[in-house]
């Protein structure tokens, strides 16, 4: 695994870095103009999530996964190191966008420690691993352009379902953002951070799972 890691550190080296440059930058320009606070936190969370579950294309390029089957790799091993990278990927991104994200609450006198700040940065990292959990399934399964035609599609399919059941909602009188708060309110801060934890973690367990079983049935 540890050959694995290096060939994708040295790939965000080359090819993230500047992502990553860009990425931070736009955000530092959006929490100038005002955007809503942990803006910076969130935007760099979720485009380096996206750069993680798209580094499999690079394997897939010149029919590299051929190769590094041959290697003395597993596909098991494989597996646990793209979610490994992802996680390491993902939280470093998150704590550079929470450390710029602090700089700029210091700067307008807002406290760091505030809890409905760290539930909001806390909130953005949950969104990025299951928005990873979602795509590295898909990515290994679908190669290609079809990966690239999939995701979108998976991604508007989700927000479809979203916005659909929240219609139905309203329709049937049902105050949906209402009772979320409400439920929000009745599980406390602890509540809230526990749902923050498991959340992620469950979709990170049955994605791993679902990737192991898709990478052992394909054929290269």
């Amino acid at each position: 695994m540890k050959g694995l890691l290096i060939k994708d550190f040295q790939l965000v080296k080359t090819q993230g870095k500047t992502l990553l440059i860009v990425a931070l930058a736009l955000g530092v320009f959006m929490e100038i103009a005002g955007m809503s606070e942990g803006f910076v936190t969130g935007y760099i969370t979720i485009i380096m999530s996206v750069f993680a579950a798209t580094s499999i294309s690079y394997d897939e390029y010149e029919n590299c996964f051929s190769f590094l089957m041959v290697l003395p790799v597993s596909r098991k091993e494989y597996v646990n190191e793209k979610y490994v990278f992802s996680g390491i990927l993902i939280f470093s991104a998150w704590l550079i966008g929470l450390t710029v994200g602090s700089v700029f609450r210091i700067i307008r006198g807002e406290p760091v420690l505030s809890a409905e700040w760290l539930a909001g940065c806390f909130s953005y990292i949950t969104v990025a691993a299951v928005f990873l959990s979602l795509m590295l399934p898909l990515r290994l399964k679908f190669e290609g352009e079809k990966g690239r035609v999939v995701l979108p599609l998976a991604i508007a399919a989700m927000g479809i379902l979203i916005y659909g059941g929240v219609r139905l909602a309203d329709l049937a009188g049902i105050d949906v953002t209402g009772s979320s708060i409400k439920i929000l309110n009745q599980m406390g801060a602890a509540g809230i951070m526990a749902m923050l934890v498991i959340i992620p973690t469950a979709a990170a367990v049955i994605s791993w799972i679902c990737s192991r079983h898709i990478l052992e049935k394909k054929e290269f």
